[in-house]
């Protein structure tokens, strides 16, 4: 029983060595908005940020935009974001140019009910007509309400979340849309989990919920064949 128990233990203390690098544990973290939330525990964090060359890293300051570059910029395969608002001034919209551009398959869900006051068209008609000239495409949907309605039973007319999946394995969300003033101006919060498979595959089950209520405003194969 002795001899057994041994082996047993040798193979739980070896085992990890040939499986290869043992599986990072699931962590989370919150930052606030704007400048920390304006409490001094908050105002003074900091973050490692992916520089632009993807391969250094520096320390930054650990506001709402900088750990969302940061995600983006680590990410190798797919970014799935929803978003009420996008501001196609913000950090983390070049960004996802960026990603785009080396190859990041990306899909955006977006809200269209707010109106410009002057021409009453979706506010995000101009930035989509700047993502619709990206190749490769980016993707884009917005809640489609008689759809939303049919299946649900619900009359919704707006999609209010915010949060975003990279690569099946990290995640966000949070009350901050992706804008300037969600960073400089406003209260906000946006929640990061790293390698969080549960947290990941409830908020992947969500955004693949609204794609199927949604409706195409830029389509890859429509564009790609023009």
């Amino acid at each position: 029983m002795k001899i057994i128990s041994f082996f047993i233990l040798i193979s739980l203390i070896v085992t990890p060595v040939f499986a290869g690098e043992p599986v990072p544990p699931c962590r989370m973290e919150v930052f606030f908005g704007p400048t920390g939330g304006l409490a001094p525990q908050n105002f003074n964090k900091k973050i490692t940020l992916l520089q632009p060359d993807l391969k250094n890293e520096k320390a930054a300051a650990g506001n709402l935009t900088n750990p969302l570059v940061d995600m983006i910029r680590r990410a190798r395969q797919t970014i799935d974001i929803a978003s009420y608002i996008l501001n196609n001034h913000s950090d983390e919209y070049f960004e996802l140019l960026k990603a785009n551009q080396r190859g990041v398959k990306i899909r955006i869900f977006l809200d269209e009910s707010i109106k410009d006051f002057v021409t009453k068209k979706p506010i995000i008609d101009p930035m989509l007509e700047d993502l619709g000239r990206e190749r490769p495409v980016i993707e884009v949907k917005v809640l489609d309400q008689e759809k939303a309605e049919r299946f649900t039973g619900i009359p919704f007319q707006t999609m209010h979340e915010k949060f975003g999946i990279f690569d099946g394995t990290d995640c966000y969300n949070g009350s901050a849309n992706i804008s300037p003033l969600s960073t400089l101006l406003y209260h906000e919060n946006r929640f990061f989990f790293w390698n969080c498979p549960k947290m990941v595959k409830a908020f992947q089950g969500e955004f693949d919920r609204l794609w199927e209520m949604g409706r195409w405003r830029i389509q890859a194969k429509i564009l790609e064949n023009n």
